[in-house]
C-alpha cells in the first residue's frame, strides 16, 4: 500500500527546475515592481542573468511569463524592454481600477482575517508621516496586505488576480514617481478601511477605495509634471543599441535622468 508519508520517499529538490524558474519570476518581477530595472530600459538575457547571478534558461522563461502579465515586452535582436511608465499607462490603470474594485464591496472577512486587518491598521498609524525609505516601504507593505486580505475576503479568484496585477502596477508607478521633490504617497485611511470591513458597509468600502484612486490619480499627475524625463522618441531598437554598449542595461538606460532625479525612462510607447 502507497504511504505518502513514507520516509523512503524521494524528497523534491529544491534546485529543481521549476524551483529554479519560479525564483527567478520572483526575483525579475521584484526587480522589475521597485524599478531595479528602470521603467524604459532595455536588457538582453545575457545582461539579466551575469546581473541577477541566474541561469539563461530560468531567465528566459520568467521574462516570457512577466510578458504575459505586461511588464516586460520583447524587442526582436535586442532584447527586452521594461514597461515604460506613460500617462496613457496611469490613465489604464486608474481606469481600470475604478471598474473593479468596487467588488471589494462585497467583501465577507472572517473575525481572524478582521482581527488582522485591525493590528495591521494599528502599524501603519504608527508609521503614517514617517519618510524615512525602510518605513515607506514596510508602511506600504502593510497597506497592501490590508487590500490583499480584503481581495481573498471577496471571493473571485479572477478579480482577485486582475487587481493584484492592477496594485503591482500602482506600486512600480509610485515607486517610480517617488523624488525629491514629492512627499511620500499616503494610502487611504487604514482604520477606517478597517472598520468598514469589520461592519461589512459595502458603501463606505467602496467610497475608501474610490478616494484612494483618486489620490492615486493626483498624486501621478504631481509627478509627471514635475518629472523632468523626455517622452521617449526614439526607436526601441536604437534604444537597446545604446543600452547593450553599457556593463548594464538600467545603469545606461534609454534617453532619460538618474533614478535619483528622475528615474528611468518615459516614453509615449506601451507594451505590445
Amino acid at each position: 500500500m502507497f504511504d505518502p508519508s513514507s520516509p523512503f520517499l524521494e524528497t523534491a529538490d529544491p534546485l529543481a527546475p521549476a524551483q529554479k524558474t519560479s525564483f527567478a519570476e520572483e526575483r525579475l518581477k521584484l526587480a522589475v515592481q521597485t524599478c531595479e530595472l528602470l521603467p524604459g530600459s532595455v536588457a538582453t538575457e545575457a545582461q539579466i542573468a551575469d546581473r541577477f547571478g541566474i541561469g539563461r534558461a530560468g531567465v528566459r522563461v520568467a521574462l516570457a511569463r512577466l510578458s504575459a502579465v505586461g511588464l516586460v515586452h520583447p524587442i526582436r535582436r535586442a532584447g527586452w524592454k521594461v514597461l515604460p511608465v506613460t500617462g496613457a499607462l496611469i490613465g489604464d490603470i486608474i481606469s481600470a481600477r475604478r471598474q473593479v474594485e468596487p467588488s471589494l464591496g462585497n467583501a465577507c472577512p472572517d473575525p481572524a482575517a478582521i482581527a488582522r486587518m485591525n493590528a495591521l491598521a494599528e502599524m501603519i498609524e504608527v508609521l503614517e508621516g514617517q519618510s524615512d525609505p525602510a518605513s515607506i516601504v514596510t508602511r506600504r507593505g502593510y497597506e497592501r496586505e490590508m487590500l490583499d486580505i480584503l481581495m481573498d475576503a471577496e471571493g473571485n479568484r479572477l478579480i482577485a488576480n486582475f487587481l493584484s496585477g492592477l496594485w503591482d502596477h500602482s506600486d512600480r508607478i509610485l515607486r517610480f514617481l517617488d523624488t525629491s521633490h514629492l512627499p511620500p504617497f499616503v494610502a487611504g485611511n487604514a482604520r477606517a478601511l478597517a472598520e468598514a470591513a469589520a461592519q461589512r458597509d459595502s458603501t463606505a468600502i467602496v467610497a475608501l477605495r474610490m478616494a484612494e484612486v483618486d489620490a492615486f490619480r493626483e498624486y501621478s499627475v504631481t509627478g509627471l509634471m514635475r518629472n523632468r524625463t523626455e517622452l521617449g522618441v526614439t526607436a526601441d531598437v536604437d534604444n537597446a543599441s545604446e543600452n547593450n554598449g553599457q556593463q548594464w542595461p538600467d545603469g545606461g538606460k534609454t534617453t532619460g535622468t538618474d533614478p535619483a532625479t528622475g528615474s528611468g525612462t518615459m516614453s509615449n510607447k506601451g507594451a505590445t
